[in-house]
């Protein structure tokens, strides 16, 4: 039985009795699990009220429905839709080329999505975010087919927990999970709750606590960095291990809003990488995921069928499936044979001085390419380097420390003068080409603020990084770019109202100069919050407040920011 609701008045649980459009389109079906997340995007459509089950969601239990013909040949079909959306051979080796691996997969499918309850989810999840269904799928795909693989007996309780491993999605923004470029640390913070939202959605539903602790734990890390909880993974915790290595390669090979799918070597390599001190991943679990798929990357060390062992080798022309070889007994490279009579049986090894070489080449040519002005190329770097960073990583690892290695080296006189305002001006520029994507995304700003550079071109370049990462958080910016007095600075206070002002901190001959400027403004504009901001700060009279926040680089700044955030948060919080 239906009845009809205000739209602001629904509550976490409920499930859609109809059908609701948007222009012709379905913006939710019916049955849709109803989160608060999917209340707040009913009310920006101007969805005013909504026809709702009086039942809630059924609890989950173990007992499988009898199907009809009719209703088992759909989910065969869907069976069939779903793994086709992810199993190409270029990223899952031969997994499925089996057929009776293929119809055991089929049939644990069928009776999960058979459930009610599993069904449920997963169609809403599969509308709020299409990739996260198919991510969803695939990590299934993979566990379940390898524990098959390893004749591991994996319990449907686990199994059932890679299929819904990351359902907490449902209370993470739309915006959010379908940004089409990286995400800020306040963004990441709040899709990081998925972990614990999930297990608690599942807990409640009355799922195992098998299933409910993979959706809490597969993003905790070997070295205790992961989360929720950061804590440390059991040696004999192989089914958890195996997890967080599946979610990551399919994360990595699978094409996601904000970039393109990376080739399932890159995506080991990656990986791989990640198993070195300190480990976020097992190493031998990576051996075990490698050796299930059967897909080496280059620097793999390998044990052939015919006992001869090697290492494989890259390249852009090379096979996936069947790679070129350099043989440890003769020094020769092999090429594996097309007629498989000599075939890679395992991995044994990994010599990640490649990876370290790779990194540390593109390091070098992207500050060679700052240094020339070659702005092209250093975006082609960035984009490399950048890699599984969030914005504010970028800001402090990549601009930020490659305008201080060129400092350092202008004052070892290996740079000149030129070279520190040519990299500054690329900087900028590169800057400046990132910022239209970002902004274009902008929504509405979520407030005000004022950046001054008081400084030289060194100041210029770090306060054109604090504008931005203001503008990246959501903030509508005024920034005075040129050296501007108290006088300037307070006008436009008084003009735009800016919740915030952010201020650099120049050379030691104007910090007298600066004071005084502090002092003016704090004693005009209490309420203001003051950003200071300079490698000089450190000699400024007076100390840190609530209101005026002292940074001498960009992650002091960026943990400023977060700080009034949380402060800001939680004030809303009480007034609501």
């Amino acid at each position: 039985m239906a009845t009809k609701m205000r739209t602001e008045q629904l509550e976490d649980g409920m499930l859609l009795a109809r059908d609701i459009y948007i222009n012709s389109n379905v913006l939710f079906q019916e049955g849709t699990y109803i989160t608060p997340e999917i209340t707040t995007t009913l009310i920006h459509f101007g969805v005013r009220e909504t026809m709702v089950h009086q039942e809630r969601a059924t609890s989950f239990h173990t007992r499988h429905a009898s199907l009809t013909d009719h209703e088992l040949q759909i989910l065969s079909d869907r069976f069939k839709t779903d793994v086709r959306s992810v199993a190409n051979e270029l990223r899952c080796g031969r997994i499925l080329h089996s057929e009776a691996s293929y119809l055991w997969l089929r049939s644990v499918y069928i009776r999960f999505f058979s459930n009610p309850t599993v069904a449920l989810l997963m169609n809403s999840l599969k509308q709020w975010d299409p990739a996260c269904y198919i991510h969803s799928i695939d990590v299934f795909v993979l566990c379940s087919l390898y524990s098959r693989h390893a004749k591991w007996k994996a319990p449907d309780d686990f199994m059932l927990g890679c299929l819904l491993h990351d359902i907490g999605k449902l209370y993470t923004p739309r915006a959010i999970l379908l940004k089409s470029q990286k995400l800020t640390q306040r963004e990441f913070e709040r899709v990081k709750e998925h972990c614990a939202r999930g297990a608690g959605l599942l807990r409640k539903l009355g799922f195992p606590d098998e299933t409910c602790r993979i959706a809490r734990s597969h993003h905790e890390r070997m070295n205790r960095t992961g989360y929720p909880e950061k804590k440390a993974i059991s040696d004999a915790d192989q089914d958890l291990k195996l997890m967080m290595i599946t979610d990551i390669y399919s994360a990595l090979t699978l094409k996601r809003s904000y970039r393109q799918p990376l080739p399932a070597t890159r995506a080991l390599q990656l990986i791989l990488s990640s198993c070195i001190q300190p480990p976020l991943f097992d190493l031998k679990s990576c051996f075990s995921f490698i050796n299930f798929i059967h897909i080496f990357p280059p620097a793999t060390q390998v044990l052939l069928t015919d006992g001869r062992t090697g290492t494989v080798l890259s390249s852009e022309e090379g096979s996936v499936i069947l790679p070129r070889i350099f043989m440890k007994d003769s020094s020769l490279v092999r090429q594996l044979p097309r007629d498989l009579s000599v075939t890679i049986k395992k991995v044994i090894g990994w010599d990640n001085s490649q990876m370290e070489r790779q990194r540390k080449e593109a390091w070098n040519g992207f500050v060679t390419c700052l240094i020339d002005g070659n702005t092209f190329q250093a975006m082609e770097l960035l984009d490399t380097l950048s890699d599984g960073l969030r914005i504010e990583e970028i800001f402090i690892k990549l601009f930020e420390r490659s305008m201080n290695q060129i400092e350092s080296g202008l004052a070892q006189h290996r740079y000149e003068t030129a070279d520190r305002l040519i990299a500054a001006s690329t900087l900028v520029m590169l800057l400046n080409w990132k910022m239209i994507s970002f902004i274009r995304e902008q929504r509405q700003p979520i407030g005000k603020t004022v950046v001054a550079n008081l400084g030289s071109i060194g100041e210029f370049t770090q306060m054109k990084l604090l504008d931005d990462l203001f503008q990246i958080n959501g903030w509508k910016t005024y920034y005075l770019a040129e050296n501007a007095d108290a006088a300037v600075i307070a006008e436009i206070v008084r003009r735009k109202k800016p919740d915030f002002l952010a201020i650099s901190c120049p050379a030691p001959e104007k910090l007298f100069t600066i004071s005084n400027t502090l002092k003016q403004l704090r004693s005009e504009f209490p309420e203001l919050i003051l950003f200071v901001h300079g490698k000089k700060t450190h000699r400024l009279s007076g100390q840190p407040s609530e209101r005026t926040l002292i940074s001498t680089n960009i992650q002091d700044f960026t943990e400023n920011l977060r700080s009034v955030f949380r402060v800001k948060s939680a004030a809303n919080a009480r007034q609501q």
